[in-house]
């Protein structure tokens, strides 16, 4: 039987846990800017996921909520073309892998009332 790997598949995010609301919130702007500047729509795709994939193996349900929560408010301080790339990165990481976006996008349903701002961004998201 093969042994399981639990080593993180982003260790920039692992590394996040109980670090500060500011500091996750620094990480994913800067993270989301980098992944923006990436020119090709499948590498930025590449470069999102894995991220997602960490948030969703976080079984510390408070720390998970915390980290996405730091991630959503980090969306909302980018400029809009900035936030649009990524929200065409995410949708097309829908295709990659369903079940992680879904398990995502759970999360963010449950957080967007207790985010001012999030609905709108929602919205626009959904509309794209």
């Amino acid at each position: 039987m093969a042994k399981k790997d639990d080593r993180p598949v982003d260790a920039g995010l692992a590394a996040l846990r109980g670090k500060s609301e500011q500091e996750a919130i620094e990480f994913w702007k800067h993270r989301f800017g980098l992944i923006a500047a990436i020119p090709v729509d499948t590498a930025r795709v590449g470069a999102l996921t894995p991220q997602l994939r960490e948030l969703v193996r976080i079984e510390d349900l408070p720390e998970r909520k915390r980290l996405t929560a730091a991630r959503m408010k980090a969306m909302l301080t980018l400029p809009t073309d900035l936030q649009d790339r990524i929200f065409k990165t995410r949708a097309a990481a829908f295709k990659i892998d369903p079940g992680v976006l879904e398990e995502d996008q759970k999360m963010v349903d449950e957080l967007v009332p207790t985010i001012p701002g999030a609905k709108a961004i929602q919205d626009r998201m959904r509309a794209q």
